[in-house]
């Protein structure tokens, strides 16, 4: 046999020599030697065994947990007769099979060796109960080796908790044939070195953490169109061929510690000519080609001795017989216990099995189990088993494991990243499954998307339908869903769908998403520019798809296989992230999910269990994630109207924040406002007034000696405390057209005594900071004047449009309905009827629901936005809306100011005043709370936002229990004291926002 061309594979193996163990000892697979405790238990078990006892260890049955007492009954009575040596798990739930190992284990006088396919996972089995991972050719789509790895010791953590110590994985098979129906989408792909590092790589992740792996399947099943379950696959190459592709991987895998091979049926004539002779049953193959030639010294399986492909030419028993003459060890899934034992013994009486094979083999299964801890029996515990199996460690896992598998087949228009999200209308069309679906769902997490939905055998009129309804400057994102098969996951791209797509290329920009099997793409070969792979309709690889194309992750996949000229082994455009806010689970950045959601459900429990709010949102992002955003209680106290994370709130004073002062910078930066002239220059009619000279650096300090506030509406009220007739209307009539409130209309005239009290208000506190909203008013206004748009035009216009944040907006009851708005407050004061929809501050509504102090109103996700965008330096979705220097200007402290930055607010340093955020938030902590019971905080040095949106106002403002609880505050300590991995200035994506000089 020529020697194998390892020295590439072995320079990526030395990269995990450093690899530090956990929690389980790792399983070594050379079972040629022992050390002297091993020997000794060996010995000693070896010694108490009958020849009858000496056979049971080859046996590993059949094991479900979904079946009744008769198949249970079964089971236990094998092990009693038989002494069978281990179990090979089925389907059932995770509960019900350690019930039933921890019963199957006690009645064993040695433990039994309990096995599961769990390719991708325990799902693989136990499906909808455990987790699933991507199956291996969407893994060989990954180029971070390491993520194999990790993935093996998270499926090993799993399985101790489930009693399993055999996983029946890696597949090494190098799948070359797209019609393999078998091994297909369980492949790593058709290229040898990466099925080979990939399969070494999921092998340690395995056998360092305690599990036994087993490199299947032998000599390779990637090259067949037959089901070996079904009848036996002809390999028909030569010896030369399958030394340099099929069994390249497993002579790795076995140079480098592999501790099972499971032995397939397949027929190999280059190998063994024999007609109908299985590899499996095939000595030169298990035997003098595995044991002798490539040195292997671990345990050998047999493939399931039920499939037809190896019963359809034996008698009974004479299978099992055969395979360990062959060289295998364990016999799974033997089709009659019993049949196996008389055509054992009769082989042994015959001398084709002899009493020194037998014994070499028992005491190698033994020595496994004394490795895989199986020295004694041990009882596992049930309690809380699926919190133990399916963690948010694990979620986090599987979905960097898909985000890393994406794969941009091609891009031709350039069009992943989207970045642009004012040209045309986004419509989403998805072919197969109807949305919504996880992937449309993360669509609309983008922007304001058109679903449309179509079957694989679309009618014309089906196509003309969905061509109606897209114009040419559209952007549209096709999803073509695979059928759901288990192992093809194959996507029937039909003549209809053909048809679909070129009409929609040729009439509009168009993006093409495949959630199934990569070999679909040769039939979208000339039919779409920009393609991206996602390999599964898992709902984890629909929402990673959906980050991807609007650049929340990069995608740095690459094909494992070639489907087409158009589609090769190897293809995949990187892209880098846009640095647009993504979703991920609080593990993936260094952030313990149970703590932090415990922790938060306390708190806002017992904020409504105190009444201090009806309910609220909360959310945290970190790292450019959001991690945690979730709605609790209702919109009123009535409990008529649960809260949704889509809600809209009053942000009262982050209004100041969120929409002046980022306007503001726009505008520094555009060289059309200078911080430091007085803003007469730029507010015609100043001249003479109070604050003609006034800056705008203290006044966005409130450093500037205006007073807090002025209550406007207070003048315009009669003598019982009703608006007065002479300033409103009920409805809009004549000059009463200023918008207060859905039934009150102000007359124009008053506008101008309120600038007119603003602007020659006297400066009692001038030289001491003192917080006022009246320098917002003018800020507002200065928008106004210098750009020539209102301040909410102007941000929306300059910020939330193109940055595809549909809910922030002043006066939302032009855009939404009122249920998406939670009420504030019920007016008794005032305006006299329950304020919904229209700002809660009286000023700003006295000014038509527009103000630089309050007005805006928005979703708890689309605030978090404007602050990822600042944590990023003014950069979001691939564009740059504030250049870096000016963000970390006005993010730093005011001169000698202990709390203030530029328009935000900061972590208060004086110790003899009140703390407005966390306690454990870093110095260089940024944000702003609002009146209606809103916070909003960034914090460049761990990367976090926080927000927390409630509407504590309803029905009084005068409900002070809010601020009591200290609730917003210790919330966002909850944030941190969650944190497992504190960020460091190297791992932070984005540069230090407000670093002092």
């Amino acid at each position: 046999m020529k020697a194998f061309p390892l020295t590439r594979f072995l320079c990526l193996a030395l990269l995990l020599s450093s690899v530090v163990l956990t929690g389980q000892q790792r399983y070594q697979g050379d079972l040629s030697s022992y050390t002297a405790a091993e020997k000794a238990w060996v010995d000693s078990v070896f010694s108490t065994l009958s020849i009858d006892g000496q056979i049971g260890q080859l046996m590993m049955i059949r094991a479900h947990s979904d079946r009744g007492a008769d198949h249970i009954a079964h089971v236990k009575a094998e092990i009693k007769k038989y002494q069978v040596g281990g179990l090979c798990f089925f389907q059932g739930t995770p509960e019900k099979q350690l019930q039933l190992t921890n019963e199957y284990q006690t009645l064993s006088s040695i433990p039994l060796m309990v096995s599961m396919d769990a390719e991708w996972g325990l799902g693989m089995r136990l499906p909808d109960q455990t987790i699933s991972f991507p199956k291996q050719l969407a893994l060989g789509a990954i180029r971070d080796n390491k993520l194999i790895y990790d993935m093996g010791a998270e499926i090993a953590r799993q399985m101790h908790h489930m009693g399993v110590n055999v996983s029946f994985s890696p597949v090494l098979d190098v799948n070359n044939n797209p019609n393999n129906p078998v091994i297909d989408t369980r492949s790593f792909g058709e290229d040898r070195y990466n099925v080979t590092i990939k399969g070494y790589q999921y092998m340690r992740g395995l056998q360092d953490n305690g599990i036994l792996a087993s490199a299947k399947h032998f000599p390779g099943h990637g090259d067949t169109g037959t089901d070996s379950h079904y009848n036996l696959p002809v390999i028909a190459h030569n010896r030369a061929r399958l030394d340099s592709l099929e069994l390249y991987p497993f002579q790795a895998l076995v140079r480098y510690g592999i501790g099972s091979v499971m032995a397939a049926h397949l027929q190999i004539p280059a190998l063994d000519d024999r007609p109908n002779r299985p590899s499996s049953l095939s000595k030169p193959i298990v035997y003098d080609l595995l044991r002798k030639e490539m040195g292997f010294t671990g345990l050998v399986f047999t493939d399931g001795l039920e499939m037809k492909g190896v019963t359809n030419h034996y008698g009974n028993g004479e299978v099992e017989a055969e395979a360990i003459a062959a060289g295998s060890d364990i016999l799974l899934l033997p089709e009659s216990t019993a049949d196996a034992f008389t055509a054992i013994k009769r082989y042994m009486n015959e001398g084709k099995i002899t009493s020194a094979d037998l014994e070499r083999k028992v005491r190698r299964i033994l020595l496994s189990k004394y490795r895989l801890g199986l020295r004694k029996t041990r009882t596992l515990p049930l309690d809380n088993l699926r919190g133990h199996l399916n963690t948010a460690g694990a979620y986090a896992l599987k979905q960097t494991l898909f985000e890393n598998a994406m794969t941009l087949v091609k891009d031709g228009e350039r069009l992943v990243p989207i970045n642009d999200l004012e040209r045309g209308k986004i419509v989403s069309v998805h072919v197969g499954l109807n949305a919504p679906t996880a992937f449309s769902k993360r669509l609309d997490d983008y922007g304001q998307i058109t679903h449309l939905n179509a079957g694989y055998n679309l009618s014309s009129a089906d196509r003309e339908r969905i061509l109606a309804k897209i114009a040419e400057d559209d952007l549209v994102i096709i999803g073509l869903y695979s059928d759901g098969s288990r192992f093809r996951e194959k996507v029937p791209v039909t003549a209809g769908v053909l048809s679909l797509l070129r009409g929609i290329d040729a009439k509009a920009r168009m993006i093409v998403s495949v959630f199934g099997n990569p070999y679909s793409l040769a039939a979208l070969d000339g039919s779409a520019g920009t393609v991206l792979m996602a390999y599964s309709r898992d709902e984890v690889a629909q929402d990673a798809a959906a980050q991807a194309l609007f650049g929340a992750n990069r995608i740095t996949g690459r094909l494992p296989i070639t489907a087409s000229p158009g589609a090769v082994f190897n293809a995949g455009i990187e892209t880098s992230a846009s640095f647009r806010m993504g979703y991920a689970e609080p593990e993936a950045v260094g952030m313990n999910g149970n703590k932090l959601a415990a922790k938060v459900d306390l708190l806002a429990r017992e904020a409504m269990r105190r009444k201090a709010t009806p309910g609220m949102v909360v959310l945290a992002a970190r790292s450019g994630k959001i991690v945690y955003e979730k709605a609790y209680g209702y919109h009123t106290y009535s409990r008529r109207k649960e809260v949704h994370t889509s809600d809209i709130y009053d942000l009262a004073s982050v209004t100041k924040v969120c929409a002046t002062t980022i306007s503001i910078m726009k505008l520094v930066d555009e060289g059309k406002l200078s911080l430091d002239l007085p803003i007469s220059n730029y507010l015609p009619g100043l001249e003479g007034s109070a604050v003609e000279f006034l800056t705008l650096r203290p006044m966005l300090a409130h450093r500037a000696g205006l007073r807090s506030w002025i209550p406007f509406y207070t003048e315009t009220l009669n003598q019982s405390g009703k608006p007065s007739s002479q300033f409103y209307r009920k409805a809009p009539t004549g000059d009463f057209v200023v918008p207060v409130s859905e039934n009150l209309y102000m007359h124009r005239v008053y506008l101008d005594s309120m600038w007119h009290k603003i602007y020659n208000n006297e400066l009692p506190n001038e030289g001491q900071y003192r917080y006022s909203d009246l320098g917002f008013y003018l800020m507002a206004k200065i928008v106004d004047q210098v750009s020539g748009l209102t301040v909410d035009e102007f941000a929306d216009r300059n910020f939330y449009r193109p940055m595809g944040l549909t809910t922030l907006t002043f006066k939302p009851l032009k855009k939404f309905p009122k249920s998406r708005i939670p009420p504030s407050e019920n007016d008794n004061y005032f305006r006299h009827e329950r304020v919904q929809g229209t700002v809660h501050d009286m000023g700003a509504a006295m000014l038509g629901g527009v103000s630089g102090h309050a007005g805006l109103f928005g979703t708890a996700r689309d605030v978090a936005t404007i602050f990822q965008m600042l944590l990023q330096e003014g950069n979001y979705g691939g564009r740059q809306y504030l250049r870096p220097e000016t963000v970390r200007l006005f993010a730093s402290r005011y001169t000698n100011e202990t709390r203030r930055g530029l328009g935000f607010d900061m972590k208060q340093l004086n110790e003899n005043r009140k703390m407005n955020l966390s306690p454990m938030a870093s110095e260089r902590a940024f944000g702003h709370l609002g009146f209606t019971g809103i916070a909003v905080w960034a914090d460049p040095v761990e990367d976090l936002v926080f927000v927390a949106l409630s509407n504590r106002t309803y029905p009084s403002m005068n409900n002070n229990t809010f601020g009591k609880l200290d609730t917003r505050l210790r919330l966002h300590t909850a944030m941190y004291e969650s944190i497992t991995k504190h960020s460091s200035f190297e791992d932070r994506r984005s540069v230090q926002v407000g670093k002092l000089p």
